[in-house]
């Protein structure tokens, strides 16, 4: 007797889900090989029916009869040949979950063992696949920074529940208890002990009962995104033109491939945002900030707060007029990231409050509304004599700090706002062209890992860009040695450089 899941909005626990997984060695659920195969199966099948339709139009080949049974025999062989090798794969793999590491082995053809420390862990998510919901499996991905995350799949849909709050609780307190080695970000929520066993949701929403939900995107948000971007609309453009310009032309046959690739086009955009992001929630759970989001394959990030670097807040052309916005983020050492997850989107798109409620979760005690009026340096333009450089949108760039981040804005057409905190600043440079030192410009650009985020504050006076350069340096050294406890002065009491203002 099964115990029925609870709905989408309804996240009422059934039975009591344990915390600690037992510490034996197990096996991956037996359905494995099925979920990986399928897709094989699947390409084979169409590929195979493909060809025979080809053959058939042009009158060549062998009569339909005949190469349907050649078509089954074909995907009958590769289901056979998938399954021997799924099989044996799945025989011979064996995970194992205990209170200091996670240990995956897997032993056909090529032996290897991946042994991961609970105290390097960062994040681990739950990858869900339309096929997978089916069997009720899901995958479980392992992140320990810097190298390509550990999979371990599948499992049934309650253990890789269970597994993901275990491993992000233990892996929480045991950073914790180890001296930090770095600096962290700011407001970086602090470590809670686990609390009383709780059902972690079902197939259609992740969401334990003693979670707090932060941010939930409407699917009416979804949908206006995305038939309002850029991407989709410009395949509306194609479709239009490929249909208007032949027709008026007399020669409709043109039109056919323009079309075509309209459509594909807008087909790929709805792909991207719409089945991505779909019934999008950022929840507050013991363990730190958590992503639910996906139609056919349901994505359960964990939101690594500590390796955020640094945040981007956008808002395309056309999103201006229905309010949106969309939050990515750098994250520090992402590699190898799976097609179904996105560690960079922290809000794909919602409200100036929504994204006010995400980065305040993200880094608490901090007001993404407020950056205008930031101070000791508040916002502030770039000096006029800069048209002759950005003579169209030099009006769209400003710049200014306060004790914990640096902020840059910029955009006409696409507004862009860059935060980045001080302890997460690696340097900051200072650049000069020719044609700016006639002006007396300069650009300061600041340094973080590779990603969405770039801030860089151009065509400054250039001897308000050597103060604020100096004063972002002192900020930084303060920041930093303020996360790893050395003595000295906070952030806050560094730096008396100003920004000049628009008159230079």
């Amino acid at each position: 007797m099964t115990t029925p899941e609870p709905g989408p909005a309804d996240p009422t626990p059934t039975d009591p889900v344990p915390t600690d997984p037992a510490p034996t060695e197990q096996r991956p659920h037996w359905a494995t090989p099925i979920i990986r195969g399928w897709l094989v199966l699947a390409a084979v099948a169409v590929a195979s029916g493909q060809q025979l339709f080809d053959n058939w139009r042009s009158g060549d080949g062998l009569p339909p009869v005949g190469a349907l049974l050649i078509v089954a025999g074909i995907v009958v062989l590769v289901a056979l040949i998938q399954g021997v090798i799924g099989y044996f794969q799945w025989r011979t793999t064996r995970f194992r979950i205990d209170e200091e590491e996670v240990r995956v082995d897997r032993n056909f053809i090529q032996h290897s063992s991946d042994r991961l420390a609970l105290s390097k862990i960062q994040s681990v998510d739950v990858v869900q696949p339309l096929a997978a919901r089916v069997f009720g499996l899901a995958r479980l991905h392992i992140d320990i920074g810097g190298s390509k995350p550990k999979t371990i799949e599948y499992l049934t849909r309650a253990d890789a529940y269970r597994f993901r709050d275990f491993l992000t609780t233990r892996a929480h307190a045991a950073r914790a208890a180890v001296p930090a080695t770095g600096p962290a970000s700011p407001g970086v929520l602090p470590a809670e002990q686990p609390g009383p066993a709780v059902a972690s949701g079902s197939a259609w929403q992740d969401r334990r009962v003693d979670e707090e939900t932060i941010v939930s995107v409407s699917s009416r948000q979804v949908v206006l995104g995305t038939f309002v971007s850029g991407g989709f609309l410009f395949s509306v453009l194609m479709i239009a033109v490929g249909i208007a310009v032949p027709i008026a032309l007399d020669v409709e046959a043109l039109s056919i491939p323009v079309v075509l690739g309209g459509l594909v086009s807008a087909g790929g955009v709805i792909a991207r945002t719409l089945v991505k992001y779909w019934r999008f929630t950022l929840l507050r759970s013991s363990g730190g900030l958590k992503a639910v989001h996906g139609l056919t394959t349901l994505t359960t990030r964990t939101v690594p707060v500590r390796r955020v670097q640094g945040i981007v807040v956008s808002q395309p052309l056309m999103w201006r007029i229905t309010g949106l916005y969309s939050v990515r983020m750098t994250v520090l050492g992402v590699a190898g990231a799976d097609n179904d997850l996105d560690a960079a989107t922290l809000l794909p798109m919602g409200s100036a409050d929504q994204v006010r409620d995400a980065v305040a979760a993200l880094w608490p005690g901090f007001d993404i509304s407020a950056v205008s009026t930031m101070t000791p340096i508040p916002m502030t333009g770039i000096p006029a004599r800069a048209r002759w450089l950005r003579w169209f949108d030099r009006q769209t760039f400003a710049q200014g700090m306060d004790d914990r981040v640096i902020a840059a804005r910029r955009g006409l057409m696409r507004r862009v706002t860059a935060v980045v905190p001080h302890s997460r600043a690696q340097s900051v440079r200072l650049d000069q062209g020719p044609l700016q030192r006639r002006l007396r410009l300069a650009t300061l650009s600041v340094h973080i890992p590779g990603g969405p985020v770039h801030l860089d504050c151009p065509h400054l006076d250039a001897g308000g860009a050597r103060t604020l350069l100096l004063d972002e340096m002192d900020r930084c050294r303060a920041a930093r040695a303020a996360e790893l406890g050395e003595n000295g002065a906070g952030a806050g009491g560094h730096g008396t450089g100003t920004v000049p203002s628009p008159g230079g």
